[in-house]
This record gives C-alpha cells, sequence and structure tokens, in this order.
C-alpha cells in the first residue's frame, strides 16, 4: 500500500464519518471499528484516507498485543432485515493498523456492493494487486465519495460487473495511444514508433507490458511462488499458479513435448449451388454443422458473402425461413434508424453539454479522414476518391454504434473492423448489424475495454500456449525480453485486419466466424505466423525492436493458406497430446473426451479430423 504525503499543506476536500470496518478479533464476534474517511489533497495531489475514531477517555485496558480494544456494544438494524442485530464497535488505543492512506492515482478498481444488500461498502483495489478493506457505509455517503473521486480520475462502470468500478487518470487513454504506437493510425505516430517503437510502445502499454513482463510472464529467479500466485490472484488468468507453473518456466528450453504436425489440406470455396442445396422450399438452413465445416474448410465465393455473413454474424437465425428474415430485417431497419435519428438530431446546444458525444463525434471525424483505417484502404475501389459517399456511410454506422452500445462508444480500431463488412453489405443497416454481431457475438468488445484486462487476458493465454507449442522459439523471445508478445498485439486487437488483403481478410474472417475448429482459433493463427518467422528471428538475432518492426513489414505479405493451414495442424497437435494441461485446454475449448485417447483407444485428433473433412471427401 503507498504511504500518504507528509506534507503539512494538506486540504480536506470530502469527509463523511460513521464508515466502519468489519472485522473479527477473537471470539468478540462481529467487530465494528468505526471511523471517518477523507479525500484530501497534498502537495503531490488527491489522497484517500480512513482512520479509526479516537476515543482516549476509553483506551484503558489496553493489551500490548493489540492495535485496538473491544470498549462497547451497540445495537443495529440492517437495511435488508427486519430484526435488530448487536455487534460489537472496537475504539483504537493507539493508531490502528487497519488506517489507510494512499494517492489516488494508485487506485486501480472500486469494488462496490449491490443495492439491497445491507450497508453499502465500498472496497479499493490497487494497481499493485492490493485490495484494502471493504469499508462500510453505515450513514450514507458512498455515492457521494465517488462523485468527489471523479473529480481527480476517471471512473466507469464494467460492461461486464456493475458492481466493479474502473479507475482511470484523468487525460489518459492507454489504449488509444497503443492504438497509435502500433500504426493504427495516422504516418506521424508510425513514424514516430519506428525511431523508437521499444520505448515509445512500451511507454504507451506500460501498464500491461511491465506487469505481463515484471509480474507474469518472466518472474524473477528470487520471487517466491507463493508472491507470484498473489500477483495472479486478481486476474482471470490462464496459468495454473502451483509447482507446475514454475515447470512451465523452465520447460522453455526444449523441445515441443506435442507429436509430429500433421498435413491439413484446404478446399474450394462454398459454391452458390451448395449453398442453395442446403436450403429447404422455405428458405432454412438444413444442416447447419455441414455448411460451416465446408466453409471453415474452403471459405466462400464472394457472391455469397452479402447473404452468408449475415447468418455468421446473427443478424439472421440459421432456422428463419425466408419470410422471416424478410421481417426482421424490416424490424432491424427501423431500430438502426431510430438510433441513427436520436445522435442526428442532438442539436449545439446540446452537443455543449453532451461531452462522450462530442468526444466520440471528434474521434470518429478523425480517424476516418486523417488517421484510421480509410488511410489504409483507400487505395481499395470502394474506399477510393475524394468525396467518396462510402465515407460518409463508414462515419454514419460509428455514429450509431456509439448510440448502440453507450458504455463503450468508439474506440479507434473499429473502423478496421467495419470496413470490410460495409465493402460486402454495402448496405448501411447490414452492415451495422454485421458489425455489432462481429463485435458482441466473437468478444471482440473486451478487446476494446479502456481497462484492457481483454487484451492482457490474451496475450497472457497466447504467451502459455507458446510454451507447450513452441518452447524454442518462446525461450528466444525470454532471452529477448519479449515473451510479453506484445508485437502480437494488433493482430489480436483486430483480428489480422492489417496483415492480409482486403479479400484475404474477408475469407480469413469468414471462416473463424464458424467457431471451428476451436474456440479462440486467433491464437492458432498468431502460433502459426510466428512459427513461419521463427527461422529468420533467430537468424537474424532480432531483438524487441526489430521484431516489432519486421511484424508491422509483415503486412499483406502472409500466405493466408498456408496460416490456416499450419493453424488447424496446430489444433491437432495440441487434441492429440495426453498431457495437455487443463488450462490450455479450457482456451480451446476441448472436453476431457477429446484430450488424448477416447474411449475406444482411438487417437481424439483421428476423430477431430473426421468431424472436419468435407463430406464429400
Amino acid at each position: 500500500m503507498a504511504l500518504a504525503s507528509e506534507s503539512s499543506e494538506t486540504q480536506v476536500l470530502f469527509e463523511q464519518g460513521g464508515v466502519f470496518i468489519h472485522t473479527t478479533q477473537d471470539e468478540a464476534g462481529d467487530v465494528l471499528l468505526g471511523g471517518k474517511i477523507q479525500v484530501t489533497r497534498k502537495s503531490d495531489g488527491a489522497y484517500v484516507e480512513w482512520n479509526p475514531i479516537r476515543d482516549m477517555e476509553n483506551s484503558q485496558m489496553v493489551k500490548p498485543d493489540t492495535d485496538w480494544t473491544v470498549v462497547n456494544t451497540v445495537s443495529y438494524q440492517r437495511e435488508n432485515s427486519q430484526t435488530t442485530e448487536s455487534v460489537t464497535v472496537a475504539q483504537p488505543s493507539r493508531r490502528s493498523r487497519y488506517a489507510m492512506s494512499f494517492p489516488l492515482v494508485d487506485t486501480k478498481k472500486i469494488r462496490r456492493s449491490k443495492p439491497g444488500l445491507g450497508w453499502s461498502y465500498l472496497m479499493f483495489i490497487l494497481k499493485d494487486s492490493v485490495s484494502l478493506p471493504p469499508l462500510h457505509f453505515h450513514e450514507g455517503g458512498s455515492p457521494a465519495l465517488i462523485r468527489e473521486l471523479n473529480k481527480h480520475v476517471t471512473i466507469s462502470t464494467c460492461l461486464t460487473d456493475s458492481c466493479l468500478l474502473i479507475v482511470l487518470p484523468h487525460n489518459t487513454d492507454a489504449l488509444s495511444q497503443s492504438f497509435t504506437e502500433l500504426k493504427i493510425m495516422g504516418e506521424t505516430s508510425a513514424n514516430k514508433f519506428f525511431k523508437d517503437p521499444y520505448t515509445i510502445t512500451l511507454g504507451g502499454f506500460s501498464k500491461v507490458t511491465n506487469f505481463l513482463r515484471d509480474a507474469v510472464m518472466t518472474p524473477a529467479a528470487n520471487r517466491p511462488i507463493d508472491e507470484y500466485a498473489e500477483l495472479m490472484s486478481d486476474l482471470p488468468s490462464i496459468f495454473s499458479v502451483n509447482s507446475q507453473a514454475e515447470q512451465s518456466y523452465e520447460m522453455v528450453v526444449t523441445e515441443s513435448p506435442l507429436g509430429p504436425r500433421p498435413d491439413v489440406e484446404r478446399r474450394s470455396p462454398l459454391t452458390e449451388a451448395e449453398w442453395a442445396s442446403h436450403l429447404d422450399k422455405e428458405g432454412r438452413v438444413t444442416d447447419v454443422a455441414e455448411l460451416q465445416r465446408k466453409i471453415f474448410r474452403g471459405g466462400l465465393v464472394p457472391s455469397l458473402r452479402r447473404e452468408v455473413w449475415k447468418f455468421l454474424l446473427k443478424y439472421y437465425p440459421w432456422n428463419s425461413t425466408s419470410k422471416e428474415r424478410t421481417a426482421l430485417r424490416k424490424l432491424k431497419e427501423d431500430e438502426y434508424f431510430c438510433m441513427k435519428a436520436q445522435w442526428k438530431t442532438v442539436t449545439p446546444q446540446q452537443e455543449k453539454r453532451f461531452s462522450k458525444h462530442r468526444d466520440n463525434k471528434c474521434i470518429i471525424g478523425m480517424s476516418i479522414t486523417e488517421k484510421d483505417v480509410i488511410r489504409t484502404d483507400r487505395t481499395h475501389p470502394f474506399y477510393m476518391g475524394e468525396h467518396n459517399p462510402h465515407i460518409e456511410v463508414l462515419h454514419d454506422i460509428l455514429m450509431t454504434y456509439c448510440q448502440y452500445n453507450m458504455d463503450l462508444g468508439y474506440v479507434q480500431g473499429m473502423s478496421d473492423l467495419l470496413a470490410p463488412i460495409l465493402v460486402v453489405m454495402e448496405r448501411e443497416v447490414d452492415a451495422f448489424w454485421c458489425l455489432v454481431g462481429f463485435l458482441d457475438d466473437h468478444g471482440l468488445v473486451m478487446n476494446f475495454d479502456m481497462e484492457q484486462e481483454g487484451m492482457r487476458n490474451q496475450l497472457m493465454q497466447l504467451n502459455n500456449m507458446m510454451q507447450i507449442v513452441d518452447p524454442k522459439l518462446y525461450g528466444y523471445l525470454q532471452s529477448k525480453e519479449c515473451s510479453n508478445l506484445y508485437f502480437c498485439f494488433r493482430w489480436l486487437l483486430i483480428w489480422f485486419k492489417r496483415e492480409f488483403t482486403m479479400d484475404n481478410i474477408s475469407r480469413i474472417w469468414e471462416i473463424m466466424w464458424t467457431g471451428l475448429p476451436c474456440k479462440n482459433f486467433h491464437f492458432l493463427m498468431c502460433l502459426a505466423i510466428l512459427d513461419g518467422e521463427r527461422d529468420l528471428l533467430e537468424k537474424e538475432n532480432f531483438d524487441f525492436s526489430d521484431i516489432l518492426k519486421h511484424v508491422n513489414e509483415l503486412s499483406c505479405s502472409i500466405d493466408a493458406d498456408k496460416i490456416l493451414q499450419t493453424a488447424e495442424a496446430i489444433y491437432l497437435q495440441l487434441v492429440d497430446y495426453p498431457e495437455l494441461p487443463d488450462t490450455i485446454r479450457e482456451v480451446i475449448g476441448l472436453s476431457s473426451e477429446e484430450n488424448g485417447l477416447t474411449e475406444n483407444g482411438s487417437h481424439a485428433s483421428e476423430s477431430s479430423i473426421e468431424v472436419l473433412a468435407d463430406p464429400s471427401e
């Protein structure tokens, strides 16, 4: 826990009494330690402080080995109960070990209680993953405290947990800054990036990268394993925090334990005739699993994408009839234009008092006209030329998405995902709902979370998989202090959009949208790309800066078919490995029956190959 500044110039900005720590002292039962919380301003910034209430007149019978002593019992009525409970209130006899003071900027998260479950409480979680004792507000005041804190930092509600508040310093946009440094934004940022990619990149993403490098990816030799476990406890980590973690770390100097990599063949794209054969007379898809296998094996002919993508992206239900889809499309069109009208009709006066709308409008406008995907895709005929009407449609879809997902709004990189979809769909409403399906149903929303938990977890999961799939390369990356795999950030963030041509990324996406052959197939795609670059990295003795530069130069020069083949072959190796760790099996969605030998003694990979194979084979 960070210690408060001892500056004599301290200004109290907020104060609330009746704030208790609930604890247990010997056999005294439920013990409440009363105190008050303050927000203070010191020379080096705002601090949060909680101190117990001193009552020196009642401080007799102090035990030398305790920090406080029980002095009285008070009756309280809990908010969610009609009964009155007697609880012991402790008054400190000298400075309590529970007293706390820390800089507000060191706060990472604040967990609050669910409404209606007794006294409200707040629990502060610091950046070093230390969780402070919950502070219970018996006399109210927790919302007022949050409002005060929001004057000094940015506090937002977690998208997936309404009881978790995310704390970020004002004027800090680490995620957007990361986009800039990874050449997802304009050329000026790219030039700055190439001058010193190591310093620039890690500077903008230090909260993630430093944690991964220092606390997770490369634990120091003298770090106790229990401390390592404590660091990991605050994250939904893929690592098994036990002795296996040490074994996994040492394993990187060995050869891969996986068996031989099988040969995998791709097939021709699904044709219009094959698609029609899968529809009954009312337009329902008759065998979804077989159709998805065919799409996974070869993709779609371009003329089918406008129709089939709507199914793959959950715009249309697979079991819907043609008539039902026509009605659904009309409903979705009405819903879209209703949301579009909401932001279109914001008056200049309203906009002055609507900061989030102004910010979204500004960022989208700059992204489309100056910095983001259109600068890259302007060479494509669909976006070519000045005053291109498709640019305006792209802008309107992204602004409407901000209205659809108000919590998230727009984050740079989203237009990269939309651009190929709009090329295929052409129609504004269809492109919007396909973008929604892409972000929501394939987990990409978490990629744009300002707390960066989604990206951090993926980098950790990819790191753990590489230790099994390619420990030799992993060992090399460790020797160069880049086993954090930060150079894969762009691949994970926007699903390889910048790495392939428009046609190839359309084919790769539709293949990945099938969900085959496993969950998180994009991890295996990352490993497949690195597999093809391993020899060059080691031969040229690339360090972190060289690897970052090299990865950017791979853009639009990667063999899509080869990567898809290698990624599937890696999957089959993992399936066939009888000692595959449970954590990795969970990441790629393998059941226990699919790991190693099946009950009849055949290898799981044999059945997997059969499942994925085209029936015509």
